[in-house]
């Protein structure tokens, strides 16, 4: 693909040219056009001119022509005055093209005091006095179209010159290191460019920042769990019974499923988290959602007694993303049993609030202090005193895949003050 710089030099280029080119042509028939008729008048003074006959050399020297005169008898007393070879009389009374000797003729007659005179003259000289008068004429326009060539040159090589400096200045960025532009510096037309330049180099130096920040966060937090199994490990190999052995393995398998979950919830947050562009969003019915959230963790809350359940709600259909709508709710339902003791109560419902639908998840546990609640969508943040196990990112899932979807969060207390209540708004 050609650059503009080419495009530009190479368009007006062959516009100069072509404008050369249809002027001296223009110019070539205006000549050739005049060059015939005033090479018509000059036969028609040289037969004019012959009241007594013309004196061998009474021509224009500069002029190629044959002029014959034959008497009332029809006898050829002038053979030939132009040095050329004779042409046989034709007998026309004005101008004829003729064709002799396989060359084109411009020929005049004319019955003069009884005689017959022809004046005629090759077509080849005329075009060669037409080319070397268009040629004469036409040099001052062939230098004019070389200094305008130059002058193309000049001014696009200065008009493109801000595109090589704003160039100049987007390769001397670093990836590390992201600086604005200064959009006074460039000329008018690049302005836009650069404030749009400086907005994408700003939402990639965040990205770049959250990613670090994601990257030092997971190093962090993974290590504490290797660590963990590492000496559990040890532990089960130094284990001096089977009883021993068998209670450092148990404790080995919960670690795995500890670091295992972790690396699940990073993944999934790493995923969310680059999905910068809007939502591919399509009409969810979220009441089978709700009952397949229920199905997939019915095993969990029957293992630790908790009563699991949609609450009874008006049909409800959602324009989102499914699956991330299906993140967001597993996050939440994850979350809720966990954290509810044994026994407890976890509900599911869906309404709609103010004109705007939401997504509740509510359960009767010990709840989340009002100090901390603000905190909670932090990575990796658990309140202290905290005795279940996790990782702290489940719901900084729910917050990404919400603002994904442009929805609002609320943190409230359950039923009767006890517990927390999850609540998603939609627009």
């Amino acid at each position: 693909m050609k650059t503009i710089r080419q495009q530009l030099l190479i368009g007006l280029l062959c516009a100069t040219l072509a404008c050369v080119l249809g002027a001296g042509t223009t110019l070539y028939r205006s000549l050739l056009a005049e060059t015939n008729e005033l090479a018509d008048l000059q036969l028609r003074q040289l037969a004019i001119a012959l009241p007594g006959g013309a004196p061998e050399g009474s021509h224009d020297p500069e002029e190629a022509f044959v002029l014959q005169v034959w008497n009332s008898s029809g006898a050829l007393d002038m053979p030939s005055a132009g040095g050329l070879a004779p042409l046989p009389r034709y007998d026309v009374q004005g101008y004829r093209d003729v064709i002799w000797n396989d060359a084109a003729w411009r020929l005049y007659g004319q019955e003069l005091g009884g005689r017959y005179v022809q004046v005629a003259q090759p077509q080849a000289a005329r075009d060669h006095l037409a080319r070397h008068m268009a040629w004469r004429t036409g040099r001052p326009l062939l230098a004019i179209a070389v200094i305008f060539a130059l002058l193309v040159l000049a001014v696009v090589g200065r008009a493109l010159r801000p595109l090589y400096r704003l160039a100049e200045a987007v390769g001397d960025q670093s990836a590390t290191a992201l600086r604005p532009i200064d959009p006074d510096g460039m000329a008018p037309d690049l302005r836009p460019v650069v404030v749009a330049l400086n907005g994408l180099m700003s939402k990639f130096e965040a990205a770049m920042a959250a990613q670090r920040t994601f990257v030092a966060d997971a190093a962090h937090e993974l290590r504490s769990p290797l660590t963990a199994l590492k000496l559990q490990l040890q532990l089960a190999e130094r284990a001096g019974t089977a009883t021993e052995r068998a209670l450092a393995l148990a404790k080995l398998h919960e670690r795995l499923d500890r670091a295992s979950h972790l690396v699940q919830q990073l993944l999934s947050l790493a995923r969310h988290e680059s999905e910068q562009g809007a939502a591919q969003l399509q009409p969810v019915d979220v009441g089978a959602l709700l009952a397949s959230v229920v199905a997939d963790h019915s095993a969990l809350a029957d293992s630790r007694d908790i009563d699991l359940g949609v609450e009874d709600s008006a049909p409800l259909v959602l324009q989102a993303e499914r699956e991330g709508l299906r993140v967001l709710l597993n996050n939440l339902v994850d979350n809720a049993l966990r954290y509810t003791q044994r026994g407890g109560r976890v509900d599911l419902l869906t309404g709609v609030e103010q004109g705007k639908p939401f997504l509740r998840v509510r359960d009767n546990g010990p709840g989340v202090a009002p100090e901390h609640r603000a905190r909670l969508f932090d990575r990796f943040f658990r309140p202290d005193g905290n005795e279940v196990w996790g990782c702290g990112l489940g719901l900084s899932i729910v917050r990404n895949i919400a603002n994904h979807h442009r929805a609002d969060i609320r943190l409230d207390d359950g039923e009767l003050g006890k517990g927390l209540s999850v609540t998603v708004i939609f627009p």
